[in-house]
């Protein structure tokens, strides 16, 4: 015991004394947290510029175009009949979209047909393709819904039947967490998760780069101590005689780790919530439960990850490429059941994902631990199969340099 304590103190000072940990621990978490709060903190995209191509021109289109440029999702700048216009005016980037209404639309509604109505848009963004679509299905619904006495005048029995059945069951949807349907309620919370875990990986690879790098220069000085026939000095770990076993160490440095990240635990899924008001449903202490085997688990497979990390600099551009597969990893932004099998094995491989699900499950929806049991066992078979493989490669490491 005392020697894993020995262990927690000495990592303290390292990580107090490294002036790059520092800098990832501090301004990175802060600064990686407040940054993508800002930048989705409008939530939503309202009001997104739009050309209506009305080559009906009857009081329906005219009706029809009203509710479209009443929604709140667009704003209609430009309404013309003249198609090149509104492709020209997408091209200059004026406009992200443009609804073409057909020539026939009236006529069509009056004898009870369907009409397409066309929308136009640019790759560049799919969020501003949603929001023209769903003020056009908005508008469409009201005009529908006006249309309908109309309709029946030139309609026969069977079909006048099947219009006033068409409503047997009024389906009613509520938004239990994301009331605003914005990008940003949705995405932000499991993100806030993945940067715990990427900032914490990047920490301790840079510790474990430096100290691959002091190592490295102790085994150099080592064979010119046997060259000039001088007695060999005993293994320095951290550049200090020490007599820790790989398990205290590696279970030492993970309690270190743990301790720092329970404080940007609360930083990340307690103070910033409060502060952008994402939705918070959830019970803080079951919270903490499951934060604790999520911080274990991280930090053993960080050090499983210790042969890769030969030096300091590597780390940092992790944080580029680890993103959005972790995102995609997750099961948030893709449905976990429609992944092919290979992507399914490394949810289960890496932390973030099942503690992502977990922690959506208990914050945003409400729940609590009993909704999150196959999230929490997975996390703890990683904590223990994670950790029994670093002290495996700690122990190989340590016989390969005392043989050195």
């Amino acid at each position: 015991m005392k020697s894993i304590i020995n262990i927690i103190s000495d990592e303290f000072k390292l990580i107090g004394t490294n002036i790059p940990i520092l800098i990832v621990l501090i301004l990175g978490n802060i600064g990686y947290g407040f940054l993508y709060n800002l930048l989705y903190n409008t939530n939503v995209y309202r009001d997104a510029p739009i050309a209506i191509v009305d080559m009906s021109q009857s009081d329906i289109s005219r009706h029809f175009i009203d509710y479209i440029d009443a929604t709140q999702q667009v704003n209609v700048i430009s309404k013309t009949q003249d198609f090149n216009l509104a492709k020209q005016m997408l091209l200059e980037r004026k406009i992200v979209g443009f609804l073409y209404i057909p020539s026939e639309l009236k006529s069509e509604i009056m004898r009870g047909n369907q009409v397409e109505c066309t929308i136009y848009g640019s790759t560049l963004s799919f969020l501003d393709y949603l929001d023209i679509s769903e003020a056009v299905n908005f508008a469409s619904l009201e005009i529908n819904s006006e249309l309908i006495p109309d309709m029946i005048k030139s309609l026969n029995m069977a079909d006048v039947l099947f219009l006033a059945n068409d409503k047997a069951v009024n389906i009613v949807s509520e938004p239990l967490y994301n009331s605003s349907e914005g990008y940003g309620t949705y995405l932000i919370p499991p993100v806030m998760v993945i940067i715990i875990f990427q900032t914490m990986m990047i920490t301790m690879a840079i510790r474990m780069g430096d100290e691959a790098e002091v190592t490295t220069k102790q085994q150099v000085e080592m064979r010119q101590c046997i060259m000039r026939n001088k007695k060999t000095l005993t293994y320095l770990f951290n550049d200090k005689k020490s007599e820790a076993v790989p398990y205290q160490v590696v279970l030492g440095r993970a309690f270190a780790n743990v301790m720092i990240y329970i404080i940007f635990s609360v930083f990340f899924l307690g103070l910033l919530p409060l502060i952008f008001h994402l939705p918070h449903l959830g019970n803080y202490l079951d919270i903490m439960i499951m934060i604790i085997p999520y911080l274990f688990a991280s930090a053993f497979f960080c050090m499983c990850l210790k042969p890769f990390f030969v030096d300091a600099d590597m780390p940092l551009f992790l944080i580029v490429f680890m993103s959005v597969p972790l995102v995609f990893l997750t099961g948030i932004s893709y449905p976990l059941e429609l992944m092919p099998w290979h992507w399914r094995i490394l949810h289960y491989l890496i932390p973030t994902a099942p503690a992502t699900l977990a922690f959506v499950k208990l914050d945003c929806m409400g729940g609590d631990l009993t909704n999150i049991h196959q999230e929490m066992m997975t996390l703890w078979i990683q904590c223990v199969m994670y950790y029994i493989i670093a002290v495996i490669i700690y122990s190989s490491r340590n016989k390969k340099c005392q043989i050195n």
